[in-house]
């Protein structure tokens, strides 16, 4: 009894896409704090959640359509229309949200701020065009275009919670050097969501083979792609870690322990890596290492940064 009730919360935080979107803000808060961006500002965490929901029902709402039977689709077909509630409810609310935070988004000092807007077309249309096709005589969204699918969300992940606060949130005369911090996060970031992109890979793997889509995992197989790839993101994880750790002079062994422990967790999903028939579990297994690895430098740096 008590199972079956935990099973239909997870089911719903994560089916929801409510846990992918916690995920998007512990990242940014882990920039936030890395950074020392000004956490009062709090229109962009909550426009990113909403974005994050968005895209994501979006793209689970059309994939029911697909002939495929896994959990989470099951489930969507179950529910398809609260999925279509929620992504009525959230474009809605970042309607409104962009509407109410108008002068913090789009204003400075009573000028236009012309690079937010920019960005506030740009960066949507990239996270739709993953899932949907955006240009008419190209039915293939990026997703299905398999050297760009892990590239391609691992970009729009890194830069949406590393560089893009920067930009949007910083003042012009202030953005030049917070940016040459926040690429070397991007960098370590993008590598991080990478290996974590194949083992979604991996879990997609027959679908993707039925598709067409040459993903990492296509082409060499799920058995090579873990063996080789554990040994890859251990080395190329701890090399921008190092770099992560000079380039912001960190001197704790409490932080080291925070930046070096979600390496060895990706070492290890590879390296017992096992493919479940509940997606819920899978997700908040192996993407839910976003929220530890922020969580732990969060809780490091300002219990014992000095």
């Amino acid at each position: 009894m008590l199972a079956a009730q935990v099973k239909r919360i997870t089911d719903f935080i994560v089916y929801t896409n409510l846990f992918i979107a916690a995920c998007a803000i512990a990242l940014t808060c882990e920039t936030f704090i890395i950074l020392q961006l000004p956490s009062f500002i709090n229109w962009y965490l909550l426009l990113l959640f909403l974005c994050t929901v968005f895209v994501y029902s979006l793209h689970y709402y059309t994939k029911t359509n697909k002939l495929l039977n896994d959990s989470r689709l099951y489930w969507c077909r179950n529910n398809k229309k609260l999925l279509l509630a929620i992504i009525i409810t959230s474009a809605l609310l970042i309607a409104g949200g962009v509407v109410f935070h108008f002068n913090a988004i789009f204003m400075n000092h009573g000028a236009i701020n012309y690079g937010n807007i920019a960005w506030f077309i740009i960066i949507p249309l990239l996270a739709l065009g993953y899932s949907h096709p955006l240009i008419p005589w190209n039915k293939k969204g990026l997703r299905q275009v398999g050297w760009l699918k892990m590239i391609f969300l691992s970009f729009i992940w890194s830069f949406t919670t590393t560089v893009l606060p920067v930009w949007m949130l910083l003042p012009a005369n202030h953005t030049h050097a917070a940016t040459t911090t926040s690429a070397v996060l991007f960098i370590h970031r993008f590598f991080f969501i990478a290996a974590l992109s194949v083992l979604f890979n991996i879990n997609d793997y027959e679908e993707d083979k039925a598709d067409g889509v040459k993903t990492v995992a296509v082409l060499l197989g799920p058995a090579k792609t873990l063996k080789s790839g554990k040994w890859l993101v251990l080395i190329i994880n701890t090399v921008t870690s190092l770099w992560m750790i000079r380039c912001f002079q960190f001197d704790s062994i409490p932080v080291f322990a925070a930046i070096f422990i979600p390496v060895w967790l990706l070492f290890w999903s590879y390296h017992r890596f096992s493919t479940l028939s509940d997606d819920a579990i899978f997700v908040m297994r192996y993407d839910g290492l976003m929220i530890v690895k922020a969580l732990l430098l969060i809780f490091a740096l300002l219990t014992f940064s000095s």
